[in-house]
């Protein structure tokens, strides 16, 4: 099977001395490179703040609900039986 390489930007950080060793220490465990180790690290972190943007915006939402009369004036006719 064949598949194309990914793309990527070459990016410069600076980090802690702390924070850097300890992700050279766990990319050397997991025997993946650093950009492997730094990739996985944003695409979580990515993957969590759009999670907590969906759940703050789905409250915002059932907030409104419970309190915007005029979203809830037809929830009488749920359940009804048109003939």
């Amino acid at each position: 099977m064949h598949t194309e390489p990914r793309q990527v930007d070459r990016i410069t950080i600076s980090l802690p001395h702390g924070t850097a060793s300890a992700a050279d220490e766990l990319s050397a465990e997991m025997k993946i490179s650093r950009s492997e180790l730094y990739t996985l690290a944003m695409e979580r972190f990515l993957a969590e703040q759009r999670r907590e943007r969906l759940q703050a915006i789905a409250a915002e939402m059932a907030e409104e609900y419970r309190t915007d009369r005029s979203l809830t004036d037809l929830t009488a006719l749920d359940g009804e039986e048109f003939a």
